[in-house]
C-alpha cells in the first residue's frame, strides 16, 4: 500500500511541475519514471518477478496465451469504435499508450507480484490483482469522484489484472503483459469521437444495477481466465485435444509411442 502511495503521488503531484501536457508528454514522464522506479525495486530487492524479465518462451502454453491476448484487443482494431489520428497526435499516443503498459506492470505484476510470491503463485495472482484494480481509484479524486464510475473500474481493473498475472506466466515474460496492457488502453488515444446524441454510453443507475452490473465482467472474462488456467497448469481441455486430433493438427501419444 506503501508503494501504491507513491504511484498516486507522482501521478497527482509531480506531472504540474512537468514541461507541458500537450501530446500527452506529462502522462508519458510520469508513466515512465514510475516503471523505471518499479522495475529498478525488483532487480535490486531481486524479487521472484525477476524470472519474467525475459522474451517470451514459443512452447504451446505461450502461444495459447498470445493468441488470447489477441482475439481480446482485436476488437479495438475491427470493432470499429476506434479511428486513426493525425501523425502528431498518433505517434505521441502510442508512446504514451506503451507507456501505460510499462509504468503499470512494472508495479503491478513486477512489484506487487514479485513481493507476494513467496505466499503462492495463486495468492499473489489474485491480491496483485486487487492492489491494481484499486490503484485506478487515482482517477476519481476529488472533482472527479464518482462512486460507481469508480467501482466499475476497480472491478474491470482487478479483472484485467488476473489476465495479465496469466499471461505472464505461461509465456514466462512480463513484457507480454505491457504489450497487452498497452493495446486494451488502445482506446484511450484512438476512440472515435461521436457527434453528440450519435452514441450514448449505457449507464445503470439503480443501486441493484449499479452493484451487478460490474460484476457482469466476471461472467464474460472468468472463462477466459479458467481457461488459461488449465492450460497452464496441465495443458490443453480434453475437448480441444480431441478436436486436435481430429483436425490431424497433432498426432496422438498413442501412436508416438
Amino acid at each position: 500500500m506503501g508503494y501504491s502511495a507513491v504511484v498516486i503521488f507522482i501521478f497527482r503531484i509531480i506531472p504540474i511541475a512537468w514541461i507541458s501536457d500537450e501530446r500527452f508528454l506529462n502522462s508519458i514522464i510520469s508513466y515512465y519514471i514510475v516503471g523505471a522506479l518499479f522495475m529498478g525495486l525488483v532487480f535490486i530487492k531481486g524479487f521472484d518477478s525477476l524470472e519474467y524479465f525475459r522474451l517470451p518462451d514459443l512452447n504451446a502454453r505461450s502461444i495459447t496465451a498470445m493468441t488470447v491476448a489477441a482475439a481480446m484487443v482485436s476488437p479495438h482494431f475491427f470493432g470499429g469504435q476506434n479511428e486513426m489520428k493525425p501523425w502528431s497526435v498518433a505517434i505521441p499516443g502510442i508512446v504514451f499508450l506503451f507507456g501505460i503498459g510499462f509504468g503499470e506492470e512494472m508495479f503491478a505484476r513486477g512489484l506487487c507480484f514479485g513481493m507476494l510470491r513467496k505466499y503462492g503463485q495463486r495468492n499473489a495472482i489474485i491480491y496483485s490483482s486487487v492492489v491494481f484494480g484499486f490503484l485506478h481509484l487515482n482517477l476519481y479524486i476529488g472533482e472527479n469522484w464518482e462512486l460507481w464510475n469508480a467501482y466499475d473500474h476497480v472491478i474491470s481493473s482487478g479483472v484485467f489484472g488476473v489476465i495479465a498475472a496469466q499471461m505472464m506466466i505461461m509465456t514466462r515474460s512480463i513484457w507480454v503483459a505491457v504489450i497487452f496492457h498497452a493495446l486494451t488502453d488502445w482506446h484511450i488515444v484512438f476512440e472515435k469521437v461521436f457527434e453528440e446524441g450519435g452514441f450514448d454510453e449505457y449507464a445503470p443507475y439503480a443501486l441493484w444495477e449499479n452493484l451487478v452490473y460490474p460484476l457482469s465482467e466476471f461472467l464474460i472474462y472468468g472463462p477466459v481466465i479458467l481457461f488459461l488456467a488449465r492450460v497452464n497448469r496441465g495443458g490443453w481441455p480434453r475437448w480441444i485435444e480431441k478436436l486436435a486430433i481430429r483436425l490431424k493438427l497433432v498426432v496422438p501419444e498413442s501412436a508416438v509411442s
